[in-house]
């Protein structure tokens, strides 16, 4: 990709952005000296991110943070006691805006919906107050299984409110996905609807699951949005019978708030815990600060409250006290461009999508954009995957006039945000982090643990804990410290390739699972399919490494083509790589496809390529969007 400066902020951006506010709270001259400080005193920086944020406690913490049981185990603000939803809402109830429109709301057929702040506290009263009525205590884990309906969202802050523990799961979950996390966290209750729309398809949920619920020994509730009825079946105009007033819950700080479960390289799913205190702060600082997210913007991003990204679209609205826009279905149905429509309509200023989604609009005539007006948009936050050089531009140049600044971030499920980011202080590169987040320690290093040299690829580590980053893994501490923390000895690992320029611009270069080496030369699966995508004959592609005996590995590269060429040979795609990268990684072979795996919040799955591609199980399928492309590769097996 391109190394040189493509936007620079302006004097006025510099001045008004929440970023130097902050620096000049936390007495520092530069974005360089946070970063310097947070490293050698973390707990300094999170104390000031939590004040200059203004997070509420019912009790303050007589200490930010402990390292006594070892760096995996550290604690923060000892002995405060708080609670999500005491940040997120309860804190706005002395504002204006609080009887001002909180969530704007579309279905997929275009009915619109909405609902203020005021309406949605006292929604999630009612529905507090008919859990406890029903037995639900602190601690106790409550799942949703739900698409974007304003009726999630009341549902994921009403299980907070009291203290239980929410466990949000993929809309797009098949019921044996369903039941093994209901297993694994010991749900006693779950959330559900009866049906939900997706590119004109009706998606009959509950229906998908309730046959099997039994199998959830601990489950002893059914909150149903529809009209099925049976033992445990509450149905939800019900909760209106109920009284709207209710006290938040007090949690220490530390309590389990969320449970996130994501994949592993196993396919074994792990739970990732996030705490009262711990997802409200990150989201603070990534989005708030650095992001400049305020209380006047608004906000959009149609990611699944299933995956983190829907916990953190959740927290940063509502904990800035801002409007936000949700979506049932997809960004590019029953129009092609709803996304930016959705973006006109409600004059979104502050949006996050995914390198996926460019790729696909990108492909869409221009002339079709002409008359969207996207003036709104001052924000554009990105993440998920690595960026190729020509999506990039696409959405900076097209979509942006080359104005709205991207911000890309990079981390995951795990840390409940964001290990590297940009700084809207500093110029910005093609598809480049400009900054690592203060506060989560972030390097580069070898698999012994030094500290690779610029240019050089290495693996993302922290070497300290940070006040986002799961606490453990749900029931299997065992795991969270052999996947994590003893990959290299002193490290945190996160999984990710990732290198250094000059001048300070860090770049993701793939999964490190997922880095191809051959004849001893390593590779990021990201370098080669860039190369691919800037062709511009290549809709999608998906580079895997294979075990050959000779080479270490051999490199397989699977195409998804923008136009059906048969006529178009392997070899114009063999000789880019050569021509960009050299001999040594031409491609042993390339196969064309009619699509790649990939869940639905259109991340690319490798992992179930490499497996298919050499005749192993490609593990747990149920978060694919398009599972009947897994049958298409394994065709190809080697």
């Amino acid at each position: 990709m391109s190394k040189e400066i493509i936007w620079q902020p302006s004097e006025d951006l510099i001045k008004n952005s929440k970023l130097s506010k902050f620096l000049n709270f936390c007495e520092v001259k530069t974005y360089e000296e946070l970063e310097k400080k947070s490293l050698t005193n973390p707990g300094w920086f999170w104390d000031q991110v939590i004040k200059f944020s203004e997070l509420k406690f019912y009790h303050p913490y007589s200490e930010i943070m402990d390292e006594s049981k070892g760096v995996p185990w550290t604690r923060w603000c000892i002995n405060g006691k708080t609670n999500i939803v005491l940040n997120c809402i309860d804190r706005h109830k002395d504002k204006d805006f609080f009887k001002e429109t909180f969530i704007f709301s579309e279905r997929e057929d275009g009915k619109e919906s909405s609902i203020t702040y005021e309406q949605f506290e006292k929604k999630i009263s009612k529905i507090g107050n008919t859990l406890k009525i029903n037995g639900f205590k602190k601690g106790d884990v409550i799942a949703l299984y739900m698409p974007q309906f304003i009726e999630t969202y009341i549902a994921y802050f009403a299980i907070l409110k009291i203290g239980c523990v929410v466990l949000p799961l993929f809309s797009g979950y098949g019921s044996k996905a369903v039941i093994e996390r209901l297993n694994i966290a010991k749900a006693k209750g779950i959330f559900t609807v009866d049906k939900t729309f997706r590119k004109a398809k009706e998606i009959r949920m509950f229906d998908l699951i309730k046959k099997d619920l039994d199998q959830v020994e601990t489950l002893e509730k059914i909150f149903l949005l529809g009209k099925d009825k049976g033992k445990k079946i509450f149905n939800w105009e019900n909760f209106e019978n109920v009284s709207d007033n209710l006290k938040t819950e007090e949690m220490s700080a530390e309590d389990p708030a969320i449970i996130h479960f994501t994949s592993g390289t196993t396919g074994k799913p792990k739970g990732c815990v996030y705490t009262h205190i711990g997802l409200v702060a990150k989201m603070a600082f990534d989005e708030g600060v650095l992001a400049d997210f305020k209380q006047s913007d608004i906000h959009l991003c149609m990611a699944d409250m299933g995956w983190m990204v829907g916990s953190k679209s959740a927290t940063i609205a509502s904990s800035h006290g801002a409007k936000m826009v949700i979506a049932e279905g997809v960004p590019d149905f029953p129009d092609k461009i709803r996304f930016w429509k959705l973006i006109e309509k409600y004059k979104v200023s502050w949006t996050e999508l995914s390198p996926a989604l460019i790729r696909n609009q990108m492909l869409i005539d221009k002339k079709i954009f002409e008359n969207l007006d996207l003036n709104s948009l001052r924000i554009i936050c990105t993440g998920g995957e690595p960026w190729t050089e020509k999506p990039w531009r696409w959405l900076f140049e097209f979509i942006g006039k080359s104005k709205v600044p991207i911000m890309n971030s990079a981390g995951g499920t795990e840390v409940s945000g964001s290990i590297l980011h940009c700084c809207l202080l500093r110029p910005f590169k093609v598809g480049s982090f400009n900054a690592p987040i203060p506060g989560m320690s972030a390097d580069i290093v070898d698999q012994n643990g030094k500290k690779v040299s610029i240019n050089q690829t290495g693996e993302l580590v922290m070497r300290k804990s940070s006040i986002g980053l799961t606490k453990s893994l749900w029931n299997d501490d065992k795991r969270y410290i052999e996947n994590y923390w003893e990959v290299i000895k002193g490290f945190w690992v996160h999984g990710d390739l990732a290198s250094r320029d000059k001048d300070g611009h860090w770049y993701l270069h793939g999964r490190s699972d997922d880095t191809i080496k051959v004849s001893g030369k390593r590779i990021g699966p990201s370098e080669l399919e860039s190369v691919i995508i800037k062709s511009g004959k290549a809709k999608e592609v998906a580079a895997v490494g294979v075990p050959d005996e000779k080479k270490g590995s051999k490199i397989i590269l699977s195409v998804v083509l923008i136009d059906d060429d048969k006529n178009l040979k392997e070899t114009v795609f063999s000789d880019l790589i050569i021509k960009d990268l050299g001999k040594s990684f031409m491609p042993d072979k390339i196969i064309f496809l009619k699509d790649l795996p990939k869940t639905r919040n259109m991340k690319i799955m490798r992992r179930v390529i490499k497996s298919c591609l050499i005749n192993e199980d490609p593990g747990d399928l149920s978060a694919l969007l398009n599972p009947e492309s897994v049958e298409e590769i394994k065709k190809h097996a080697i």
